[in-house]
């Protein structure tokens, strides 16, 4: 079994999508809905960016004996500048579809470039979920309060937990092996706690990204938390960040 690598991010960071208060399922490119899963998006400073790739590439190494070139494995953290130039590549593509007016090419490329300057504001951007509940607090005057129950959790997704808040998630990160030949390798993050600071300016839901987008094209993700009950535990290293990511 691939081992687990827990992280709690150093710094705050730029809540860009956030579903930790109820699960939310992906539209796949059959049309059909995926899993719910709880999950979040973020931009993330330098510090966090390089510890975080630290992780990935010890735990690739650990589950497939090396690491080659970035862009051959799904990674759930990315740098600002690349997930930007993704976004922009998949927008081209999907204004390349036969069937579209000048007006769809132009929206989708409209949105593409809202998500892609948004990205670029940040070091890195990382994605994660789960499908297990996740523990949300909030810091209060200084301490760390516990965000319990039905209606409260539901509240503090309207008012804290939003697109623009400043959080601090709290992941584990596992590698795995491509279950199909058209996958890739990689290593996924698990969400399991998210932690409000402070409220900051709303993202229009046009400059974060979709869940469909973030989760539903991950060919070979698995939907098992193996988090639960499982006592792995790695430190996390820090090196210096690399473009390609």
């Amino acid at each position: 079994m691939a081992e687990l690598y827990r992280y709690t991010l150093q710094k705050e960071a730029r809540s860009l999508y956030l579903s930790v208060h109820e699960k939310s399922a992906p539209t796949l490119e059959n049309g059909q809905k995926g899993e719910l899963k709880f999950s979040g998006t973020w931009g993330i400073e330098k510090a966090d960016f390089d510890a975080i790739v630290q992780i990935m590439v010890d735990a690739i190494k650990a589950e497939l004996g090396s690491f080659g070139n970035p862009s051959d494995y799904f990674l759930a953290c990315m740098s600002g500048k690349t997930a930007a130039k993704r976004v922009r590549e998949a927008a081209a593509f999907k204004a390349s579809k036969p069937g579209l007016n000048s007006d769809d090419v132009f929206k989708i490329k409209e949105k593409a470039e809202k998500r892609a300057a948004l990205y670029e504001q940040f070091a890195g951007v990382l994605s994660a979920s789960s499908k297990y509940d996740v523990s949300l607090a909030q810091m209060v005057a200084g301490k760390i309060v516990d965000i319990e129950g039905e209606h409260n959790i539901a509240k503090a997704g309207k008012d804290l937990f939003y697109p623009g808040s400043f959080t601090v998630p709290s992941i584990a990160l596992k590698a795995f092996r491509r279950k199909t030949m058209d996958a890739k390798d990689g290593c996924t993050a698990y969400l399991q706690n998210c932690l409000f600071l402070r409220k900051g300016e709303r993202i229009a839901g046009g400059s974060g990204p979709a869940n469909n987008e973030v989760f539903g094209s991950f060919q070979g993700y698995s939907s098992v938390d193996p988090t639960a009950g499982a006592p792995d535990n790695a430190s996390a290293g820090f090196s210096e960040g690399e473009d390609a990511f």
